[in-house]
């Protein structure tokens, strides 16, 4: 593939615009692996740093994802994330029509420090399950989730998480517990060695950083959560409701 010598436009400008409209017109498409840098230099008959300049401005752009030990994919479509929706993750993938998936990476039984006792309206000390989990749609990693809950409200859950699907759906089955709303505080971070790893991301990602609480119908917590997720693969949005 030949490019413009007389163009007043550097070659890797030009080699950036060449793939966005490869990408624009479906010949690489979301999720799909781009080819090695050594075969873009054969394709466009250009140097691995032209290369290189060119997927760095495109991963930059977000229209490129570099995939720690992977190579480079062209960025998935973002998934709509409604701020306000108190539904679960099961319920949030299943409204999407994708299919939902998680990955416990780890649960154990940890002691409220002064900040996870305060959002719970508990006390220093109080019995929690810790559950980190990876949530998936469509088999791809998505969220990366660090929940909190108070065991003396939720008593034997450490012994049944790892055989629950959709953890609000058993929260109503077994202990009568019903969400009504949320509480989210959200901040934008650079992903650290393991959150890269997991979400499969590079590190140094921007991630979103959310950090809910939810609450039942007499507004008190039910969980927290910390939550992950490439901000390029998220928009997150508020609805508004008018009055008439």
């Amino acid at each position: 593939m030949n490019l413009k010598s007389a163009s007043m436009a550097p070659l890797y400008v030009q080699v950036r615009q060449l793939l966005k409209e490869d990408i624009m017109q479906g010949r690489y498409k979301p999720e799909e692996q781009l080819p090695t840098e050594a075969e873009l230099c054969d394709m466009y008959q250009v140097s691995r740093i032209t290369i290189r300049k060119a997927i760095a401005d495109l991963v930059n752009d977000g229209t490129l994802t570099r995939k720690q030990g992977k190579g480079t994919f062209v960025t998935s479509k973002k998934i709509r994330n409604e701020l306000l929706s108190i539904s679960g993750f099961s319920e949030f993938s299943a409204e999407l029509g994708k299919k939902p998936g998680s990955r416990i990476i780890s649960s154990s039984i940890v002691e409220a420090d002064e900040i996870l006792a305060q959002a719970l309206r508990g006390s220093i000390g109080d019995a929690l399950l810790r559950l980190v989990r990876l949530l998936y749609v469509d088999e791809r990693p998505l969220f990366l989730d660090i929940a909190h809950y108070p065991l003396a409200r939720y008593p034997g859950l450490e012994q049944r998480i790892g055989e629950i699907q959709s953890t609000y759906n058993f929260l109503h089955e077994q202990y009568g517990i019903e969400i009504a709303s949320n509480e989210k505080v959200i901040d934008v971070i650079f992903a650290r060695k393991e959150e890269a790893q997991l979400l499969e991301c590079e590190p140094g990602a921007t991630l979103f950083k959310i950090e809910k609480i939810a609450y039942d119908v007499v507004d008190v917590p039910v969980h927290t959560s910390t939550l992950f997720c490439e901000t390029n693969k998220v928009s997150l949005s508020v609805q508004r409701a008018y009055k008439h």
